[in-house]
């Protein structure tokens, strides 16, 4: 016979031959019924009374508490994850709540598994009513649904149509995948949800998991008809956490993940803005109050007031003080330069009239050739009173009578503001070309026969630039809806080549 032991310090659980059984109670811990069913044999005792048989607790025999000595045996009692005496009745990372993500092939669609041959939206490409779908898988096994009242009901031509599902039981199956992944099956309740679904109401009963990290979830699923009825189409669906297991959203992992690297690709640089200051070694400021070429009002100071690092975080705040406003620009000139590569910058950014927080970077030789000879490529520029919209713009010219600049903007569906979460900002900078990104999603590109008969700057190293004005020609002026202070977060920047 056996008994479980856990080992609080590894966080394990595992089994030792006994030659007896003190778990009377039969559910695969040794609480204090068992030690009374016991007491005496063994001299045994719940020492630390926590309810669980371990190397806290008292035990005579000392051969067969002995732990180190005797190595575990096969534990009998394994949910479906392998772990002894687990209850889990669904992945730990699945536990959580996800929505459509806003990157392109979110909803793919073809006729055999795993193909797309018919349909793959493009970013930011569904409908308001299927981005705001939420689905709560928890730890017992039973999946909530919030739809926001309505769905795209593929069974009428695709329109918005009430909906009041509001969650099933499902099962997980280890191997019960089409390529022999893990899957789950929702299991219909006849009273509140005879045909349930995740993603597309045409979508089936049994999904793969594909894949599936601390962010991001991909599934896989055979269509159905509208009987629940297997159909001869294949879906695939990428959704985005929205909230862990707990039901929170803690500050650090809110909105789009920064990726750790890339295929063929090595981190060459990043800033991860830990500890609790600016590392100089990486950043100097830009001081003054000079419109800075924009009549821009504020005065950027190197007061940590406006610009301070703390919790892995770099914030930069634009403040209010009296008439005047005060905020950081922050430059990595002189310290840090880079010529080609993909940069990533995660931030939460700023609203309201007359606010701009830009992230940017200028040509190297910028002291030398000036502006805007030596190249801009600015990877992000928000406008305070458009907070849905980011752009991304490139400005050249040999000199400012010919300068020229092109860009597009991106912006966030369903009423979402960049001020709401963090998302991720990037170029991918080639040789001759590169392309802006907004949370992976690339929405445009510039290479160097476009410059309109003028030089192309942007095979040169670059350093960047952090900042937050405060008025200007382009954004405007606040006014009494701005209010003060406003803050753009910085969570890292990374450079990959």
């Amino acid at each position: 016979m056996v008994f479980t032991v856990q080992s609080t310090s590894l966080g394990l659980i595992a089994q030792e031959s006994c030659g007896w059984n003190p778990d009377y109670e039969q559910d695969y811990a040794i609480g204090i019924t068992d030690v009374l069913a016991i007491l005496g044999i063994f001299g045994a005792t719940d020492a630390d009374q926590d309810g669980i048989w371990d190397t806290s607790d008292l035990c005579e025999d000392l051969d067969a508490c002995n732990f180190d000595a005797n190595p575990t045996e096969p534990c009998l009692y394994e949910d479906a994850f392998g772990v002894c005496g687990g209850e889990g009745l669904i992945p730990e990372l699945l536990i959580g709540t996800w929505q459509f993500s806003t990157a392109a092939g979110a909803i793919q669609v073809g006729p055999t598994p795993y193909s797309n041959e018919w349909f793959s939206s493009f970013a930011f490409g569904l409908q308001d009513a299927q981005y705001d779908d939420l689905y709560t898988f928890h730890a017992d096994g039973t999946i909530s649904m919030d739809y926001d009242g309505t769905i795209i009901d593929a069974f009428s031509d695709y329109s918005e149509q009430a909906y009041d599902c509001t969650g099933v039981s499902m099962e997980f199956l280890p191997e019960g995948g089409t390529s022999g992944e893990p899957a789950f099956a929702l299991l219909p309740d006849a009273d509140a949800c005879s045909c349930p679904f995740v993603g597309t109401n045409d979508g089936g009963l049994v999904y793969d998991i594909v894949s599936l990290s601390e962010t991001s979830l991909e599934l896989h699923v055979q269509g159905d008809d509208n009987n629940c009825n297997a159909a001869g189409l294949y879906f695939t669906y990428v959704f985005t956490r929205v909230e862990d297991g707990t039901g929170n959203n803690d500050d650090s992992g809110e909105g789009y993940p920064a990726a750790e690297g890339y295929e063929g690709m090595t981190l060459v640089w990043s800033d991860e803005f830990d500890g609790t200051s600016i590392n100089l070694d990486n950043w100097t400021y830009d001081l003054g109050n000079n419109g800075w070429g924009n009549n821009e009002w504020q005065n950027y100071t190197n007061s940590s007031a406006n610009s301070s690092v703390a919790d892995g975080f770099l914030t930069i705040t634009a403040r209010q003080e009296g008439s005047a406003y005060t905020s950081a620009r922050l430059k990595s000139q002189g310290l840090q330069s880079f010529q080609h590569g993909r940069m990533d910058i995660r931030a939460k950014l700023p609203e309201g009239q007359g606010i701009w927080p830009a992230l940017w970077m200028l040509g190297e030789n910028f002291t030398s050739v000036g502006w805007p000879a030596c190249g801009e490529i600015d990877i992000m520029e928000l406008i305070g009173h458009q907070p849905s919209t980011v752009h991304g713009t490139a400005h050249w010219g040999s000199n400012w009578n010919v300068h020229q600049y092109d860009g597009a903007s991106i912006t966030l569906p369903n009423g979402e503001k960049f001020s709401d979460a963090f998302h991720l900002f990037s170029v991918i900078w080639e040789e001759n070309q590169i392309t802006w990104l907004m949370d992976d999603q690339p929405y445009y590109s510039i290479n160097n026969t476009q410059m309109n008969g003028q030089p192309y700057p942007f095979n040169a190293p670059f350093f960047f630039i952090m900042n937050v004005a405060v008025g200007g020609n382009w954004p405007g002026y606040p006014d009494a809806s701005t209010q003060f202070p406003q803050q753009m977060v910085v969570d890292c920047v990374r450079v990959f080549q």
